[in-house]
């Protein structure tokens, strides 16, 4: 009898790690498909010796293959504008400009942002991707391999619409027990978009 019941525990993690597998796949397909993003963001940042929430909001923009703009706007002005290695950040009126090409540590900021955004974050040996389901998402825990890495973030999870398979949220969970929520709103997909947003 225990014999047939572990086979029949092994037949079904087959079967459930198969049928994980096709929506990853799923998911990363279309992922692949958007070409650009116009949409908005709502950050929580919840951090353990605060009790209240820091909550900021802005816009995002992001052009296939290596252009982003990613602007906070309330209740402060931050943007940080990634077009090609050039990583531009203005605070207050200010401007600094980084290469990520020569800049380890921005260079890997561009590579995790990007790769979250164009699906390429399911080849990246730096992280392990395990999939589960709720009620109106897929969620893809991408845990955190690359030692250096894990000394700020242990894993990050993308929430993916089971209808579009479009992601609607990120939730990056820090070594320090801190995490960091963004919830996108009104995005629109593949739409032209202006080169001058990727200028500072």
């Amino acid at each position: 009898m225990r014999k047939f019941l572990f086979i029949g525990m092994m037949l079904i993690s087959l079967v459930l790690t198969a049928q994980s597998g096709k929506v990853l796949q799923q998911i990363k397909a279309e992922a692949q498909k958007i070409n650009t993003i116009d949409a908005a963001f709502v950050q929580t940042k919840n951090i353990s010796f605060i009790d209240e929430q820091l909550v900021s909001s802005g816009k995002f923009w992001f052009s296939r293959p290596d252009k982003m703009r990613w602007e906070y706007q309330k209740p402060f002005f931050y943007s940080i504008i990634i077009n090609g290695d050039d990583i531009t950040i203005v605070d207050d009126k200010r401007e600094s400009r980084f290469d990520a090409a020569s800049n380890a540590m921005f260079g890997q900021i561009k590579l995790v942002i990007m790769n979250m955004v164009n699906g390429k974050m399911f080849d990246d040996p730096g992280y392990h991707a395990t999939l589960t389901e709720e009620d109106k998402f897929y969620v893809v825990n991408f845990e955190t391999v690359n030692k250096a890495m894990k000394d700020y973030i242990t894993s990050i999870d993308l929430y993916f619409t089971k209808d579009s398979f479009l992601m609607e949220t990120i939730r990056m969970n820090e070594a320090s027990g801190d995490n960091t929520m963004i919830e996108f709103k009104n995005q629109k997909i593949n739409q032209p978009l202006s080169d001058d947003i990727f200028k500072p």
